[in-house]
């Protein structure tokens, strides 16, 4: 005769699936704004490409790390502990990418955006793992 322990289905209740941190959907929807700023300038990236004043390899740079930032952001709100990695090579990626499209120029901005939301995403995501990992 079976236990009713074993008899348990295996996702019985809430408790068992990873808590949702406060400032998930906000760095999530921080990271959507960022997005649509980004889509504002996309005409302008394509330009500069274009005539040559930037390779395809420079601009892929920041669109790379836009992409983890997504990536990060989306983990992030699935589950607190995910994204950390992805929001610091986000980071880094796009402030390469500030460096190869020139601080000063407007089309910089949303890398600028990006950076200061993946650093904020990397913060509370290692913050979210230290907290658990010391039982507070």
């Amino acid at each position: 005769m079976a236990s009713n322990e074993s008899m348990r289905p295996l996702a019985s209740s809430n408790s068992e699936l990873p808590a949702r941190h406060p400032a998930a959907l906000t760095i999530l929807v921080l990271a959507l704004l960022q997005f649509v700023w980004l889509l504002l300038y996309i005409r302008t990236y394509w330009s500069l490409v274009d005539i040559g004043a930037v390779s395809v390899l420079k601009a892929l740079i920041g669109f790379v790390g836009c992409v983890f930032l997504y990536i990060g952001a989306a983990r992030f709100v699935a589950n607190s502990m995910r994204g950390r990695k992805l929001f610091f090579v986000s980071c880094a990626l796009m402030a390469l990418s500030v460096w190869v499209w020139r601080p000063q120029a407007p089309w910089s901005y949303p890398y600028i955006a990006g950076c200061v939301v993946a650093i904020v995403g990397w913060w509370f995501s290692g913050r979210e793992a230290r907290l658990l990992r010391i039982g507070g």
